[in-house]
């Protein structure tokens, strides 16, 4: 076996000082966002688990299988974090960016693994995300479960 160095554990501690100050406050814009995106996220959950709810009592509980997941980093952008809703290929994200004053983007519902849209954006807050992710998250729901 070859003996290889460590690494530069220094050079990375000071890349990290470097990429953060390229904006200092990204993180209290994160965590704003984060917390709106939780407060969306827990609405959109209580919303399905009424769906599945209901959907068992009437017979139906194949219906329910619906997955809403955690807020978690964004996937594409390291100033936006996000949350999944799915049921089977079928998708739908709800996007927080903590770009300027933040906003909500909506996105789908598409197939997993097709181009992704449509897309829609609202602030982070307030009624009209509320409404908008009400709408797309029916329509991932009529979508996903067509026969």
């Amino acid at each position: 076996m070859k003996y290889t160095a460590p690494m530069d554990n220094q050079r990375f501690a000071k890349l990290a000082d470097e990429l953060a100050e390229r904006d200092p406050a990204l993180a209290l814009r994160l965590r704003e966002a984060r917390e709106a995106a939780r407060e969306l996220r827990d609405s959109a959950y209580g919303a399905v688990e009424a769906f599945r709810q209901r959907a068992s009592e009437i017979g139906a509980p194949y219906l329910g299988n619906i997955e809403v997941s955690r807020v978690e980093p964004d996937e594409k952008h390291i100033d936006a974090v996000q949350f999944r809703i799915a049921r089977g290929r079928f998708e739908l994200l709800c996007i927080a960016i903590a770009r300027g004053d933040g906003k909500m983007r909506i996105v789908g519902p598409f197939k997993r693994g097709k181009e992704e849209g449509p897309c829609a954006e609202a602030k982070l807050r307030g009624a009209e995300v509320e409404s908008l992710l009400e709408e797309r998250l029916a329509a991932l729901v009529r979508e996903a479960t067509a026969v």
